[in-house]
């Protein structure tokens, strides 16, 4: 005899809408679940326990009379027009994964009585009495200050961050994401990235909460766009706003939130004493990118700011810059797929996409007998026998 489970059709219908999939992308061995939404058919546990595989909620989820009250704002969209539509499968998956590994990260500090940084207190405060910042009320330049004061990280260490730590530099800027993210998760920021989604979808995401606030940065992108997203992420977060962006695009909140991004990236006040000139005299953009930890084509901005190159300059720079990249990321695909390789470890992509703070943290719990292995496995999807080797990535 089959036991059949009795369900709440909406429940499933919500966690499939959630996930952003329609009937037709199901597996076969979900085919009834038009039936179980519309309460023609009950599931059975095994149903369940294969929905819950797809949906990524578990088989408790589809019971319950309603879902549980979720903390946090709706997010804004700050994507382009074309852009705007329902959230990729890949995309609803990590925003329920962010948050699911921020309950995790909240309920373990309260379990061992830690005491979480309140990120409220590095709001920016407004002219006005609303308790939300107002973009029309605030100079960017003033917002990119008070955001580098409060991150007290020093010019001179900040140029220091292009050399990893056998003191060889790294050109590609991969150190500067680091430092930028170790610094965020000191003031109780979690940075995690994405890892399927596309890069046309989005640059970005911000989930504001008090404690453990979120930024969501796209995996795919280069080392110098995620660092340029992280703190135009940071700049949304200091306005207390959830949101989810394309960096690129030319709306006046995006704008705003770029030239800040620029502002604490590039201060003004360093780059007027540190321009770097070859030996023809023209600026050496090569040499500005790696002292600060950013593109070529956020240097020319910046120098235009200061009124060092005028605006044709920067149209043709940026041109030139782009048309190189281009031909780098082409030539990057061509080597992709003539590569072989077996892609990253499972221990490396745990540093890449959910972050090294974040999973230091679940590794130090296990290892100081705070959580069981179970708890560690559920926790960091990966098997107790890879905690070598996720050691040596986190610590090597």
């Amino acid at each position: 005899m089959v036991y059949r489970v009795k369900v709440n059709p909406l429940m499933i219908k919500k966690a499939r809408e959630e996930i952003g999939l329609s009937f037709y992308q199901l597996p076969q061995i979900l085919k009834d679940a038009k039936e179980w939404e519309e309460g023609t058919k009950q599931p059975t546990w095994k149903d369940l326990r294969n929905l819950a595989k797809k949906y990524k909620r578990p088989p408790v989820f589809y019971l319950m009379s309603e879902p549980l009250k979720e903390e946090g704002e709706d997010i804004i969209e700050f994507r382009s027009p074309e852009k705007i539509e329902e959230y990729s499968y890949e995309l609803n998956l990590e925003i329920r994964r962010v948050k699911y590994r921020r309950n995790i990260f909240l309920n373990l500090n309260t379990e061992m009585g830690n005491i979480l940084p309140d990120f409220s207190r590095f709001v920016f405060k407004n002219k006005s009495s609303s308790k939300k910042p107002n973009y029309k009320e605030i100079n960017y330049k003033d917002l990119g200050k008070h955001i580098r004061n409060f991150l007290e990280i020093p010019f001179e260490t900040q140029k220091n961050w292009l050399k990893n730590d056998n003191d060889k530099p790294k050109y590609d800027h991969s150190m500067f994401l680091y430092q930028w993210k170790e610094r965020l998760a000191d003031l109780g920021v979690l940075v995690f990235e994405t890892e399927k989604v596309s890069k046309s979808e989005m640059s970005g995401m911000s989930l504001y909460f008090d404690l453990c606030p979120i930024i969501l940065l796209n995996g795919k992108d280069s080392y110098n766009r995620r660092i340029f997203t992280l703190i135009h992420e940071l700049s949304h977060l200091v306005m207390r706003e959830s949101t989810i962006c394309d960096v690129d695009i030319h709306n006046s909140n995006e704008t705003f939130c770029n030239k800040v991004a620029a502002e604490v990236l590039v201060p003004k006040d360093t780059l007027k004493n540190n321009i770097i000139f070859y030996n023809n005299g023209n600026i050496n953009y090569s040499g500005l990118s790696n002292i600060y930890g950013v593109s070529q084509q956020v240097i020319a901005y910046r120098l235009a700011n200061i009124g060092k190159i005028g605006q044709n300059e920067v149209k043709q720079k940026i041109n030139e810059i782009t048309e190189k990249n281009q031909i780098k990321e082409e030539r990057q695909a061509q080597r992709n797929k003539k590569s072989n390789g077996g892609g990253m470890s499972k221990p490396a992509k745990k540093k890449k996409y959910e972050g090294q703070p974040y999973t230091r943290f679940i590794l130090n719990a296990y290892e100081n007998n705070l959580i069981s292995s179970s708890r560690f496995m559920r926790y960091l999807d990966i098997p107790v026998d890879k905690i070598d080797k996720l050691h040596d990535v986190l610590y090597g």
